[in-house]
């Protein structure tokens, strides 16, 4: 069992602060408290008065206690130490006997107390509150502003653990950016340099982890340098994102500053992709900032970060709001549009990123000409070429019937 760090209980004269945290104990348990008063040693005594009750009646019962601070030798209480038991019992006209201890009691000592409670002659209980005891009580809901005023060390460490605990469930369910900031007041400096060892970042190969080591002295709280980032483009792919992640939950601004000119001066379509996909998690990460990196990708790539965006759109039967479709407005004097499909999108790169796809109408309509009216539904198919403006929006420019 865990117990405290009764070291925190030191005082002049010795004892004075474990006596009164006993005193308090005893109130707290509903009993009368009182002093003996210091005697010629320069100690005193607690007198607990408990009511014990019986099948028939209840009986007060006074408690001798002496309280031992032996927390700076760490040694047990001795036979020594509490002098003779049964006179002192008998001085203040008490039944109990209760030795509170910042440690242990001797096991001579444990074995005359016993043998007061066992002799039938003298009829003395006796009880122990050892450092486990004590620590039970002090650790229990009960006596939580006991552990306040006479524990802060131990408060300040249990906080801190409730702090770490809170923030760990937190981090689960928040973007890793936003778990950096929160590290960043709540995680000390050293903490997060640390948790960026080669080590911890990459434990699977010792080359990687002298690369992990050489670099993020170079990042973290540095602008970033040319040798710094091609440093960083020798990394593996997995120790490279392993790395990433942990910058990210660390120091989120260098994480970014440093990704983003990567971004801009790789030449590396799939490691350009994985960079800005990584970099979207940051608000500052605007379209403008992602276009004029994205168009230097090759058309695959490029399919792999907008075809979802294009499809969805140029589907959208609003979009088409602002554009004259000719051939489906001279088809019928009603036309309705029931269905968009986009397919064989193609993407080119340069200076932005341009697009073509084809985009099919499935459209009904009817003509009012007395009894001739007549309807009628048919497909409708444009090229539609066009670029990615930002903010994010798809621009055609010219769309070409299909006959």
């Amino acid at each position: 069992m865990a117990t405290l760090d009764f070291g925190e209980l030191s005082s002049k004269p010795p004892g004075e602060n474990l006596e009164g945290l006993v005193r308090l104990i005893g109130e707290r348990l509903g009993l009368t408290v009182s002093w003996t008063g210091r005697g010629a040693d320069q100690g005193r005594d607690l007198i607990f008065t408990e009511t014990q009750s019986g099948r028939i009646g209840s009986t007060p019962v006074r408690w001798l206690v002496s309280c031992k601070d032996n927390s700076k030798t760490n040694q047990s209480v001795s036979e020594q130490d509490v002098g003779s038991v049964l006179d002192k019992i008998r001085q203040h006209d008490c039944a109990g006997f209760l030795l509170a201890t910042t440690t242990t009691v001797g096991a001579a000592l444990k074995a005359k107390l016993d043998g007061l409670q066992s002799n039938p002659k003298d009829r003395i209980q006796t009880k122990v509150w050892d450092r486990f005891e004590l620590s039970a009580m002090l650790l229990s809901d009960s006596f939580a502003d006991l552990l306040r005023q006479f524990f802060p060390k131990e408060q300040a460490k249990n906080a801190a653990i409730a702090i770490d605990a809170a923030r760990e469930r937190i981090e689960t369910s928040v973007p890793r950016v936003v778990v950096g900031a929160l590290r960043g007041h709540l995680v000390p400096y050293s903490e997060r340099v640390k948790s960026l060892s080669g080590a911890t970042v990459w434990p699977h190969d010792a080359d990687q982890q002298k690369l992990i080591d050489q670099v993020v002295p170079k990042i973290v709280g540095r602008l970033p340098k040319e040798s710094t980032i091609a440093k960083l483009r020798d990394l593996h792919f997995d120790a490279f994102l392993a790395l990433t992640d942990r910058l990210i939950r660390a120091f989120p601004h260098d994480a970014y500053t440093h990704l983003l000119e990567l971004a801009r001066t790789d030449d590396d379509s799939s490691r350009i992709y994985n960079l800005i996909d990584i970099l979207r998690e940051f608000d500052q990460f605007t379209d403008e900032i992602e276009l004029s990196i994205a168009g230097r990708c090759d058309a695959e790539t490029l399919c792999e970060l907008y075809d979802d965006f294009i499809v969805e759109s140029l589907g959208e039967e609003g979009y088409w709001g602002r554009h004259t479709l000719w051939e489906i407005e001279r088809f019928h004097d009603h036309t309705e549009i029931h269905d968009i499909e986009v397919d064989e999108v193609a993407f080119t790169g340069g200076e932005g990123v341009s697009f073509t796809a084809l985009v099919h109408f499935d459209v009904s309509g009817s003509t009012d000409d007395g009894d001739d009216g007549y309807s009628s539904r048919d497909t409708f198919t444009y090229l539609a070429s066009g670029y990615l403006d930002f903010p994010r929006r798809a621009v055609v420019e010219d769309l070409k019937f299909r006959p």
